[in-house]
């Protein structure tokens, strides 16, 4: 089989200051046959200041939601929209793709439709906290386990989007990377997993998943998505299994949110994943 195409889609939104180094790792991937939809979100020309700092490639391909401010959500979706390629990698304008993520991951998507991999934790300086899904060996993950492994972070993903139909909630305010995820699990009975640190997610002083309302949103958030499950909102492939595994990850999590917040001021250093993996087994 030759080398597949990989669409990656990067929304972009106030992102003048890391957009580069995220372009630069995928300009570094080891892999060529890929192509870079960057779909802006706030009207900036991001094209040319890209151009200003030397990282023009006919890879990289630019798409708008011809608004201001509509979400990464929509973002993503925008993008996906226009990509060349069923197959679908997902990175944030502040995140890094490890040189070897696309030449390792390619070749596995023909067979597996949902791919997910470790990640490699930073700061804002990309100095390194911790690493979240590293544990164990390459294993396909069913619904009923899947979270025990990604804990709280979903956002490494690579899909076949022929086979998985799925796209973000552009209502929902944040976690929407689970709901993709519970998506997923509706078209696929697993997802193959890589515990390699392919993937660098940039841990923001503030951002949607940090900062100090943040604990809040994830908290309702997690309720409605308990309520969704209840209700028998996902379709999943194994209903049974699906429905008790990610009931008890966000019952845990929403468990284990109130206990952070404790920790939390008096060891501010700390990460919510920590506690949570504890918390998993």
């Amino acid at each position: 089989m030759s080398a597949p195409l990989i669409s990656i889609v990067m929304p972009a939104f106030k992102c003048r200051e890391t957009l580069a180094e995220s372009v630069q790792s995928v300009l570094t991937q080891t892999y060529s046959q890929w192509e870079l939809v960057i779909s802006i979100d706030d009207g900036e020309d991001y094209e040319r200041l890209l151009g200003l700092a030397g990282l023009k490639d006919p890879r990289i391909r630019f798409t708008s939601t011809g608004s201001v401010g509509t979400g990464s959500s929509n973002a993503r979706n925008a993008g996906v929209d226009v990509a060349r390629s069923n197959f679908i990698a997902v990175l944030d304008a502040d995140d890094l793709f490890a040189p070897e993520k696309l030449e390792i991951t390619a070749p596995l998507l023909a067979e597996n439709p949902l791919i997910s991999t470790g990640l490699q934790v930073t700061d804002a300086a990309l100095n390194p906290i911790r690493q979240v899904g590293t544990r164990g060996t390459q294993r396909r993950l069913s619904a009923d386990i899947y979270k025990a492994t990604n804990i709280s972070m979903d956002s490494m993903i690579l899909y076949d989007r022929a086979r998985l139909p799925i796209e973000y909630d552009v209502n929902q305010p944040c976690l929407v990377d689970m709901d993709l995820i519970f998506k997923a699990f509706c078209h696929t009975a697993y997802c193959l997993h890589l515990p390699l640190p392919l993937h660098t997610y940039r841990k923001q002083a503030v951002s949607i998943s940090n900062g100090p309302a943040a604990a809040d949103k994830f908290a309702k958030m997690k309720r409605t998505l308990l309520a969704r499950l209840e209700a028998g909102y996902y379709d999943f492939v194994e209903p049974d299994a699906a429905k008790q595994g990610f009931k008890e990850f966000l019952r845990t999590s929403l468990k284990t949110e109130l206990e952070f917040a404790t920790q939390n001021s008096t060891s501010p250093h700390k990460l919510f994943e920590d506690l949570l993996e504890s918390k998993l087994g």
